[in-house]
């Protein structure tokens, strides 16, 4: 059993090695790692292998299979909404606005707020066509 003692000067040594790493890089850090008794190639594994855990791993899948789905669902937009008259497209603007007021859900923060151009109006409205907001015929999806 350790003695108070021998924790505090364990705690203590702990404290310089870690300090001394911290100080050191390159050549001089493997120097001495090496006077330790330490690999840096084994401890570069060890921590690489860090990354191959297996629920590291499922999340990586996870995330890639999440971002396949997101390049597969954007599809080509049908013009439709794009093709409305520019009182039409406000009339759109102004209830996704009022949708997102009412529940918060995004916000329209990139633009300030303002469609300052009918290019501005089909950008808007197209993303919302992409995030699935609106459909082809500019009706909030619920």
């Amino acid at each position: 059993m350790e003695t108070d003692r021998e924790l505090t000067f364990r705690e203590e040594l702990l404290e310089e090695i870690q300090q001394e790493i911290l100080s050191l890089e390159g050549s001089a850090l493997d120097e001495y790692l090496l006077s330790l008794g330490m690999d840096p190639n084994d401890l570069l594994e060890s921590f690489d292998a860090v990354f191959q855990d297996p629920e590291i791993a499922a999340k990586r899948r996870k995330f890639a299979a999440a971002r396949q789905r997101s390049r597969e669902s954007q599809a080509p937009l049908s013009a439709s909404v794009l093709s409305f008259d520019p009182a039409k497209k406000r009339e759109i603007h102004s209830a996704v606005k009022k949708k997102v007021d009412a529940t918060g859900d995004m916000t329209i923060a990139a633009r300030n707020r303002r469609i300052e151009s009918d290019d501005d109006l089909d950008s808007f409205l197209e993303a919302c066509l992409r995030l699935g907001l609106i459909d082809e015929s500019g009706k909030l999806k619920e």
